[in-house]
C-alpha cells in the first residue's frame, strides 16, 4: 500500500508539473495571487496554448499499439472444454510459454464465451492478456495472482456475483480492489457491448491510468471509479454516456480531462471532487442535468455556489460547453478565477446572473449571436479580460455586467443594444473606447456608467466630468 501511495504522489506532481508547462487551451499559469480593483500591473500571461494532450496522446497510442502485433494464442497452448448445452467454449487455463496471450473467439467452430474461475489464476509472469468480444463470462478469480499483468482487454468487467472489477482478480469486496488487482496493471481497454460500469466497481483501483471504455456504454453508477488516483486517460466523449453518478470519480488525482459527450443528461454531485490535476473539461450543460442547469462547483462538491473556489482545483483552466447547452446559468462559474478559457456554442440563448463574477483569470469572451440577454454582474470583477465579442442578438445588458474589469481598453456593443445600463463599466479603469451604434440619447445610458472610467476617451454621451477631464 506504500508503493501505491508514492506512486500517486509522484504522478501527482507530474501532472501538476506538466499543467505548469505550455498547454493548449489551458494557460501556463495556475497560480493565481490576488490584486485589488485599482490601476495596477499584471504579470503578463504566456502566449503559448498548446494543450497536455501530449501526454494523453502517449495514452491514445499506447491503445492502439495494445496487440496489434501479437498473434492468436494456438488451441495447443489452451487448456479448455466444451459448455453442458454445447453451444460454446470454456478456457481452462493456459500452458504455452508466451507472455502475452490472445485468446480466440473460437474453437473447433465453437465460440469462446467463458472464462472458468481460476483459469490464469497464479501465472505471475503473464504480461498481457487480450479477451475477445465473443466472452460473456468470466469466473470469479480467473486473473488471481497475475502479479506482472500490465495490459488488459476484456469484455466482461466484472463477475455477475460480484459487480466490481478485482472480483476477477479473487476480491471479494470492491473495499479490497487496491489489494487483488496488480500493481502492474496500467492499460485496461473494455471492449463488447458494456452498457453500465457499476457503483464501486473500480473502486480504489489505483494503479490503472488508462481506461478506454466502449462506445455502447450509457451509464456510469456512484463512486465507479473513487480514488483511482494514477487514472489519467479515461475516453467518456468516446461513448454514448447518457448518466454518470455522484462522485463516480471522486479522488482520481491524476486525471487531466472530464470531457463528456452531448448524450449526457444527468452528472452527479462531486463527480470529478479532488481530481487536482484536471485542466479541461466539456461539457453538455454547466452542471446537474440539463432540466436543472447549476453552477459548476456542483460537480466538485461545493454545496453552494459561494463555496466553489475553495473546491475547483486551481489547474482548471478550459470549459468548452456543447452544442445543445440553451443557458449559463445565474452563478454558474462565480469565482472561478483559475479558468482562462471557455467556449459558448451558438445554442446559448442568455448568460445569468454573475455567471463569470471573479473569473480573475478569464482574458477572452466571445458571445454568438445566439445569445439576446446578458444578466447583471455577469463579467463583474474579471480583471484581466481584454477582448470581448458580443453577438449581432444582444438585447438586454444587465447592470454591472462589466465592473472592475481593469483590463479592459475597447468594447463594441452590438446595434441590436439600444441601452447601456447603470455601473456597466464602471471601475473599468484602463477603458478607453466604448462603441455603442444602438445608443442614440443621454437616456439610453445608465447612471454612472462609465465611472473611473478615467482613461476613456470615446463613448456614447460621455458624461461632462469625463470630457472636461481631457
Amino acid at each position: 500500500m506504500k508503493k501505491f501511495l508514492y506512486r500517486s504522489i509522484i504522478l501527482s506532481l507530474a501532472l501538476s508539473l506538466l499543467c505548469l508547462l505550455p498547454l493548449a487551451g489551458c494557460s501556463s499559469e495556475v497560480t493565481y495571487d490576488p490584486v485589488e480593483t485599482e490601476a495596477v500591473t499584471l504579470p503578463d500571461m504566456a502566449d503559448d496554448r498548446d494543450t497536455p494532450y501530449d501526454l494523453l496522446e502517449a495514452f491514445e497510442s499506447r491503445l492502439d499499439a495494445a496487440f496489434s502485433e501479437n498473434t492468436v494464442t494456438p488451441k495447443e497452448d489452451l487448456t479448455y472444454k466444451v459448455s453442458e448445452d454445447g453451444a460454446g467454449i470454456i478456457i481452462t487455463g493456459y500452458t504455452g510459454g508466451e507472455l502475452v496471450v490472445v485468446l480466440p473467439d473460437s474453437i473447433d467452430n465453437l465460440p469462446v464465451t467463458t472464462i472458468d474461475e481460476g483459469a490464469f489464476e497464479g501465472m505471475g509472469n503473464l504480461k498481457a492478456i487480450y479477451i475477445p468480444d465473443s466472452v460473456s463470462t468470466i469466473g470469479f478469480g480467473a486473473l488471481k495472482g497475475c502479479q506482472s499483468l500490465s495490459t488488459l482487454r476484456t469484455p466482461v468487467a466484472e463477475v455477475s456475483a460480484y459487480p466490481y472489477f478485482g472480483a476477477l482478480f479473487g476480491a471479494k469486496s470492491y473495499e479490497v480492489n487496491a489489494s487483488a488487482v496488480p500493481d502492474a496493471l496500467t492499460t485496461l481497454i473494455i471492449g463488447g457491448s458494456v452498457e453500465t460500469i457499476p457503483a464501486y466497481s473500480f473502486f480504489d483501483c489505483n494503479s490503472i491510468a488508462c481506461i478506454s471504455l466502449p462506445k455502447t456504454l450509457k451509464t456510469i453508477e456512484k463512486f465507479a471509479f473513487w480514488g483511482c488516483t494514477e487514472l489519467t486517460y479515461l475516453n467518456l466523449s468516446d461513448t454514448s454516456l447518457v448518466a454518470i453518478g455522484d462522485r463516480a470519480l471522486t479522488n482520481c488525482t491524476g486525471l487531466i480531462c472530464f470531457d463528456l459527450p452531448a448524450t449526457v443528461t444527468t452528472v452527479g454531485s462531486a463527480v470529478v471532487e479532488g481530481c487536482g490535476a484536471l485542466c479541461q473539461m466539456t461539457l453538455p450543460f454547466v452542471g446537474g442535468s440539463a432540466t436543472e442547469n447549476t453552477y459548476l462547483g456542483y460537480l466538485f462538491g461545493a454545496g453552494a455556489y459561494t463555496f466553489t473556489e475553495g473546491f475547483v482545483p486551481a489547474t482548471l483552466q478550459r470549459v468548452i460547453l456543447l452544442p445543445g447547452c440553451t443557458t449559463i446559468p445565474a452563478n454558474a462559474f462565480f469565482e472561478v478565477s483559475c479558468l482562462s478559457e471557455i467556449v459558448i456554442p451558438d445554442t446559448v440563448t442568455s448568460v445569468g446572473l454573475r455567471s463569470f463574477y471573479g473569473c480573475k483569470r478569464l482574458t477572452a469572451i466571445s458571445l454568438p449571436d445566439s445569445v439576446t440577454s446578458v444578466s447583471d454582474d455577469a463579467f463583474h470583477g474579471c480583471i484581466r479580460l481584454q477582448d470581448v465579442t458580443l453577438g449581432t442578438g444582444l438585447t438586454k445588458l444587465g447592470v454591472q455586467a462589466f465592473m472592475d474589469c481593469i483590463s479592459l481598453k475597447t468594447v463594441t456593443l452590438p446595434a441590436s443594444l439600444a441601452k447601456i445600463p447603470n455601473s456597466c463599466f464602471a471601475g473599468c479603469v484602463s477603458l478607453e473606447t466604448v462603441k455603442a451604434p444602438g445608443v442614440t440619447s443621454a437616456e439610453q445610458v445608465g447612471a454612472q456608467a462609465y465611472r473611473h472610467c478615467d482613461q476613456l476617451t470615446e463613448a456614447p454621451f460621455m458624461p461632462v466630468e469625463t470630457q472636461a477631464a481631457e
